[in-house]
């Protein structure tokens, strides 16, 4: 009777692990940190969608696509901010939306994975890592959180008297944390 009830709560469960997830945006976040310089200058983003298939058992059958609204980016302070969406570094007007398509998900260890991919900004895009951890949530879902590292001349951001990296460093951590829900 025990493995009728275990096959049953397999059942159960694995619909709920594989297929399309719905993110909780309010606890969701897409932060930065770059040093200005040679201090840490954190930020984020307040829009964004996210697009997730993806079963643990299965990461390589996974994909993940992410779009970020550039205008609702908030450094701490307004004059940051409006300097940030000026062409020389977002140049929202003619780039207003940045974004990420995986291309491949692996499995690094238990609840950990690797996804790569393509990140575009301003039309430009580049292939990149991002490893993550996958965390079990009560009540069910799951949190996606990690980090990867961008360059900021590939994208051509923060160019003309910003282009020096002693003054904006060339390296800019890109952080997330995504509650997933099924």
């Amino acid at each position: 009777m025990k493995l009728f009830w275990l096959g049953i709560l397999a059942l159960s469960v694995a619909p709920a692990l594989a297929g399309e997830w719905k993110i909780d945006s309010a606890k969701s976040q897409i932060g930065f940190v770059i040093k200005q310089m040679n201090v840490p200058v954190e930020g984020g983003f307040s829009r964004f969608d996210v697009h997730a298939e993806f079963d643990p058992a299965k990461p390589e059958a996974g994909q993940f696509k992410v779009e970020i609204d550039l205008a609702s980016i908030d450094t701490g302070s307004a004059e940051g901010d409006a300097e940030v969406k000026r062409p020389a570094w977002f140049d929202i007007a003619r780039y207003p939306k940045a974004g990420f398509v995986s291309k491949t998900i692996k499995k690094d260890g238990p609840g950990r994975y690797t996804v790569s991919g393509d990140f575009t900004l301003k039309g430009r895009a580049r292939p990149l890592l991002a490893p993550f951890i996958l965390t079990p949530q009560p009540g069910g879902g799951w949190l996606a959180s990690g980090r990867a590292t961008l360059k900021r001349s590939q994208f051509d951001i923060g160019g003309g008297e910003w282009a020096d990296p002693s003054v904006v460093a060339d390296d800019l951590e890109a952080r997330f944390k995504f509650l997933l829900k099924p």
